[in-house]
């Protein structure tokens, strides 16, 4: 089994298996403006998405050479990224210099839920209001089902990965150019803890709204597909909050904790 270093730096120099696996359904984290596919990009992407996916914890305490030999590549483009992701805190830099992953406060949490909601929601109806092409179905139904076979394997990289897939192929295809880098800056905030979050005991992840996002796609109802992103986020908002690890609570994972997927019919 790879380890999570192995994947970064495969991430980072764009030759790891599930990136070219994933190339035709996995959005790129959205930035602004055009910029060409440099080592310093790739960089930040591999941070990101590693951000996104549980390859790093709340609370954890990051360094430029740790990171740079996970990526297996200089202090340099490291540094940058690093500071990107501080500008867009997703990385808190502390008074003495040392920078970690933040930790959840609970308010900030339902704070960061209500605005992808706002946010998540009007890119989804913007999406079903334009006629979905087939590839485009293709590409969302591929990524769910990904996603719950890696949730049926415990594979919590995997799963987070296509999760992230089919969120940000729907919100793409809505071409927002406003509204998809605040998405990104938010998913980037909260992917940390919710990875952490889903191996609590008792998590459960449903993919029951992403059949029904596809389901208002197929339709073109964009407030079908609103609500089926806002109940998405609502839904594992609502359980996090029961279980979740904040910053004023003590960290606890069970040592057999596991996913557990329950499948729409």
């Amino acid at each position: 089994m790879k380890s999570a270093s192995q994947t970064l730096r495969r991430e980072a120099k764009g030759d790891s298996p599930r990136v070219r696996a994933a190339a035709r359904i996995a959005a790129p984290p959205i930035v602004s403006g055009p910029e060409r596919d440099t080592l310093q990009l790739r960089v930040y992407r591999a941070l990101a998405n590693g951000l996104k996916t549980g390859m790093f914890k709340p609370g954890e305490a990051v360094t430029l050479r740790s990171l740079a030999t996970r990526l297996g590549t200089s202090a340099m483009p490291v540094r940058e990224a690093v500071s990107r992701l501080i500008a867009e805190r997703a990385l808190v830099l502390l008074p003495n210099r040392s920078v970690i992953v933040p930790r959840m406060s609970r308010a900030r949490f339902i704070e960061l839920s209500q605005a992808r909601k706002m946010l998540e929601g009007m890119a989804s109806e913007a999406a079903a209001c334009v006629p979905a092409t087939p590839a485009l179905l293709r590409q969302l139904s591929d990524s769910n089902d990904c996603m719950k076979r890696c949730i049926e394997a415990d594979d919590l990289h995997g799963a987070l990965s296509h999760n992230t897939a089919f969120h940000f192929i729907l919100y793409r295809s809505a071409a927002m150019q406003v509204i998809l880098p605040l998405i990104e800056m938010l998913w980037l905030q909260a992917g940390p803890f919710l990875a952490l979050s889903l191996l609590t005991p008792g998590a459960r992840w449903t993919a029951r709204y992403h059949r029904a996002a596809l389901t208002a796609l197929r339709c073109g109802n964009g407030g079908a597909a609103r609500r089926a992103i806002e109940d998405d986020i609502d839904e594992t908002t609502e359980q996090l909050l029961k279980r979740a690890l904040f910053e004023e609570e003590p960290i606890v994972i069970a040592p057999d904790a596991r996913l557990q997927v329950v499948s729409s019919r």
